[in-house]
């Protein structure tokens, strides 16, 4: 019997649009009839999650910044503060090989102000948003730092990252342009833990959703991975199943057929 259900959101729930199935309301609310938990895995902020989620905080998941923070019927469980030293590191390498960072907190997203190609993409998942001159004057928690690279991070800046901090932080490539760093041990995969053991599930009783790197782990956690047709090739080699498109809103066809007829 399926316990819970989680997604990621981009090139996964929503369109290219970022349009949600027009069939979502309708499926989560027969989900929460059957006592099924729902959870939403993102790269993004708990600030913007709120927004798109808002009619259901009472009664969803919400795994933001990649499990740095990790919100349940809208009690915080977990949260995962990366210390000042290392971020500021973080800005100092981006800064040293053309790569632009983005701090990102539970109330608020620090933006350096940089090229309008870095700004487009910011407004595309971060509704909340600040711009400083210098990130180094942060005052806040920061959860993930998310780094960007115009031309493309996977084969460009995603190895200095990797060999400047791979060591000592979790380097998750999150889209074609994106890198996000947390904390050791900070995954989707370990968001779906947490709430595994808070809702008494486990690998077998557990549905997952993804198409990117960032997803890998949380399909790990899930008997009833689902890799989209637009996946990654990796996370197609991770799941134990594949579906449609996020064109076609693959994931509430696939939570119909096998959980709810």
């Amino acid at each position: 019997m399926i316990k819970l259900i989680a997604t990621d959101i981009d090139g996964t729930l929503v369109n290219k649009k970022k349009e949600l199935p027009p069939d979502f309301d309708e499926v989560v609310k027969a989900l929460k009839d059957k006592g099924i938990q729902f959870a939403v895995a993102s790269g993004r902020s708990i600030s913007a999650l709120e927004v798109q989620f808002a009619p259901y905080l009472d009664y969803i998941s919400l795994i933001c910044d990649n499990g740095a923070l990790i919100v349940d019927r809208g009690k915080k469980l977990s949260s995962s503060v990366m210390p000042r030293d290392k971020v500021i590191r973080i800005i100092d390498i981006c800064e040293e090989n053309g790569m632009v960072p983005l701090l990102c907190t539970p109330g608020m997203t620090y933006l350096a102000d940089s090229d309008n190609g870095y700004k487009n993409e910011v407004m595309l998942y971060y509704n909340r948003r600040r711009v400083m001159k210098d990130l180094r004057q942060y005052d806040d928690e920061v959860t993930k730092v998310a780094v960007y690279q115009k031309d493309g991070i996977e084969n460009n800046g995603l190895k200095v990252l990797e060999r400047e901090f791979g060591s000592e932080l979790a380097v998750q490539l999150s889209g074609f342009y994106w890198v996000d760093i947390m904390n050791p041990g900070i995954s989707k995969g370990r968001g779906i833990e947490v709430l595994q053991q808070r809702l008494g599930a486990d690998y077998e009783s557990t549905m997952a959703f993804g198409d990117y790197l960032n997803d890998i782990e949380m399909l790990q956690s899930a008997y009833y991975s689902y890799a989209m047709e637009n996946a990654h090739p990796a996370v197609r080699q991770t799941a134990n199943f594949s579906t449609g498109s996020c064109e076609d809103f693959a994931v509430t066809k696939v939570i119909r057929e096998m959980v709810l007829e």
